[in-house]
């Protein structure tokens, strides 16, 4: 497997692609054969069947299928962040009308037992303070994760 990439003939690289689609390869020799197959100018049936297999492609360009799916799972992924985001801050904003009317008691309980309105209020604004909380670091993971898929996609699009 140590064969340099000038020196490896057609007939040697098929028998090491049979090798590896019988999985007696190391995970080494593996790597070797792969590296092999991306480099050198060589072809036939069984070293495509094995590129295909390793994965390896000359042209390193997405498909309009590939591009597709990738775009449909980040317009999912995106639009069911922006749906926890609509629904939180409509939630914070009924909470916010609402706990700080004066005119509205609030009620709690802790372990089983009744706490007065003005701790209530307290509990009550707590748990928005935690909600705000929440969507500011989801807005922040989300932006952080736009962030890296347009700087994959600049990438893609900077390497072709």
């Amino acid at each position: 497997m140590k064969q340099t990439l000038e020196k490896i003939s057609i007939e040697e690289a098929e028998r090491l692609c049979q090798l590896y689609m019988d999985c007696q390869l190391s995970v080494l020799e593996e790597t070797e054969l792969e590296f092999v197959l991306s480099q050198a100018e060589i072809d036939s049936l069984v070293i495509r069947e094995t590129r295909e297999l390793m994965g390896i492609s000359r042209s390193v360009k997405f498909s309009s299928v590939t591009k597709h799916q990738a775009t449909h799972i980040l317009l999912k992924w995106g639009l069911r962040v922006a749906a926890c985001v609509v629904i939180l801050l409509a939630c914070v904003t009924i909470l916010r009308n609402d706990l700080f009317t004066d005119d509205v008691e609030c009620i709690a309980f802790v372990e089983g037992h009744q706490v007065s309105t003005e701790q209530a209020r307290n509990i009550a604004e707590a748990d928005v303070a935690r909600m705000e909380q929440f969507m500011r670091t989801v807005e922040t993971q989300r932006a952080t994760e736009q962030a890296k898929v347009e700087q994959f996609m600049n990438h893609k699009n900077n390497s072709r």
